[in-house]
């Protein structure tokens, strides 16, 4: 396969900020230690977080609204905020290789200031019910995803550009630990965000237009590039995938394939994030910050994965991706076994002797405390009596965020650890696809076949919370409302059964040559 291409241009191809343009990969600086390199990782690593703390704050209120409603809103939410990376996604792509994709993420980031400032708004209109707020933030959700839509494919077109070819590799590993290590943040900071406002949410959107501007001028850091094809006229098939495209993976089959199973990364993720929540939410009674750390193990998980391919990748070869689908499967079903015996478990409990015939006990007692009973726990006196004692706060307090972290019962670790097996797979399985995405198209190709892989990303994303929503309705159709939840760890097992053929039958064929 032939080398990556890149466009040469006029220029001194220095790296001094936004007025310089690229002139192909001899021109690049030889080292990552430039404004570019920390502007391009910094405005991704801020977008990834906004992403995320937003999208976890509307889940989690989702859940809220749940208890009141019993609708669970997650997938609605989920459905909004991938929609627009199927509808976006080939028109991001065109943009991508019409424009400078430098420009193209600054005008990005100034769109998500926009967007965070909407939530803003909608909270604070007077008179809305809590069902109507909600419904109104999952339609701001969608307008960030598209936002994101955009931002996509001029993001990850925009690394063969900015770096020499050898540097594909650990610039990637970077990019997808900071994405991820964002993704910690992003939920953990959204779960310590409704503990500690009362589910207040107009202070987190404040937060949120704060860290949209932020992301906006550390992206006037990256260098200015050329279009990749200036004279490309918008044609009603850059909406979907272009015929070009269509011509390209059809005569490279092996791209076509890194593809489709990049996408399923994308769709076991779509939902994993609603499963942790509502695991740690309803089956173990977590707080909202404490089931944000719980699902935030797996970005733990992922950062590190990033780090070990960007380290070792060179030397791995293409099995990584068979290794991570195997690693993935196993995790997966150790997280199925552990949440089968976590049903009804106070998730502040330091102990195990947690029974359920008492949990109705401990929400009274809690409730006339004035706690929940995530913060309450069952134990034993001396005579085999239950009784009932606060959990990490002997006075009833708030749990503080470092409580929260550590002082968990052993089965909540043994989740975390798989949880953070979980991601750290899939970084293991999804960095040497997108290296290999990257580099497969040539220059003039590769923004739409980056919007092209956005697309069927997120039909995968779409179809997980189609998913969850035929699961939904599958399993109350099984089990009566005392049992559901207990029943809720099913959906672990079964991702792991659909992973199966992927560690059987694919192998990444050998990574273009970067040396």
């Amino acid at each position: 396969m032939s080398e990556v291409q890149t466009v040469p241009s006029g220029g001194d191809g220095s790296d001094g900020g936004s007025d310089s343009l690229d002139e192909g990969s001899n021109a690049l600086p030889p080292t990552l230690a430039t404004p570019t390199f920390a502007g391009f990782v910094t405005t991704q690593f801020l977008g990834a977080f906004n992403d995320n703390y937003f999208k976890q704050l509307v889940l989690l209120a989702c859940l809220n609204e749940k208890a009141a409603s019993s609708t669970d809103l997650q997938p609605l939410a989920v459905f909004a905020f991938a929609l627009p990376f199927v509808l976006l996604s080939g028109f991001g792509g065109f943009l991508s290789d019409r424009f400078s994709r430098q420009r193209i993420i600054v005008a990005c980031k100034v769109g998500e200031i926009g967007v965070m400032a909407l939530s803003l708004l909608v909270l604070l209109i007077p008179g809305l019910s809590s069902r109507t707020q909600l419904m109104l933030l999952i339609a701001v959700l969608g307008f960030m995803g598209a936002q994101s839509a955009l931002f996509g494919p001029s993001k990850y077109g925009s690394l063969p550009e900015l770096f020499r070819p050898e540097q594909l590799l650990p610039v990637n590993g970077i990019v997808q630990m900071t994405t991820f290590l964002a993704i910690i943040f992003g939920m953990v900071a959204a779960g310590v965000t409704l503990d500690y406002l009362d589910r207040s949410l107009w202070p987190g959107s404040v937060i949120a237009v704060g860290i949209a501007i932020a992301g906006t001028l550390t992206s006037l850091l990256i260098r200015r590039t050329r279009a990749a094809n200036p004279s490309l006229s918008l044609r009603p098939e850059h909406l979907g995938i272009p015929r070009d495209i269509r011509t390209l993976l059809k005569n490279q089959p092996p791209l076509y394939s890194a593809i489709l199973i990049a996408s399923v990364f994308w769709f076991i993720g779509g939902i994993t994030q609603p499963a942790v929540n509502t695991l740690g939410r309803e089956m173990m009674g977590l707080s909202e910050t404490r089931a944000s750390v719980l699902a935030a193990s797996i970005g733990v998980g992922i950062a590190s994965g990033c780090i070990a391919v960007g380290v070792l990748g060179k030397h791995a070869g293409p099995t990584w991706v068979m290794r991570g689908a195997w690693g993935m499967i196993l995790s997966l079903f150790s997280i199925s076994l552990l949440a089968s015996q976590t049903y009804s478990r106070p998730g502040s409990a330091g102990t195990d002797t947690v029974h359920v015939d008492h949990q109705g006990a401990v929400d009274d007692a809690a409730s006339g405390l004035g706690v929940s009973s995530s913060d309450t726990t069952l134990a034993e006196d001396s005579d085999g009596i239950s009784t009932s004692e606060i959990g990490p706060s002997e006075s009833g307090a708030r749990e503080s965020i470092v409580e929260a972290i550590f002082h968990a019962p052993k089965i909540e670790w043994a989740l975390r650890f798989c949880m953070a097996m979980l991601g750290f797979f899939a970084g293991t399985f999804v960095v040497p696809l997108q290296v290999y995405i990257q580099q497969a198209p040539s220059q003039e190709l590769k923004g739409r076949v980056l919007g092209t892989q956005n697309l069927i990303n997120w039909i995968g994303i779409v179809l997980s919370a189609v998913f969850l929503i035929v699961y939904n309705l599958t399993l109350a159709s099984l089990f009566d409302a005392e049992t559901l939840s207990a029943r809720h760890h099913i959906i672990f097992t079964i991702l792991a059964i659909l992973l199966l053929p992927i560690a059987f039958y694919y192998r990444l064929p050998a990574r273009l040559d970067t040396e």
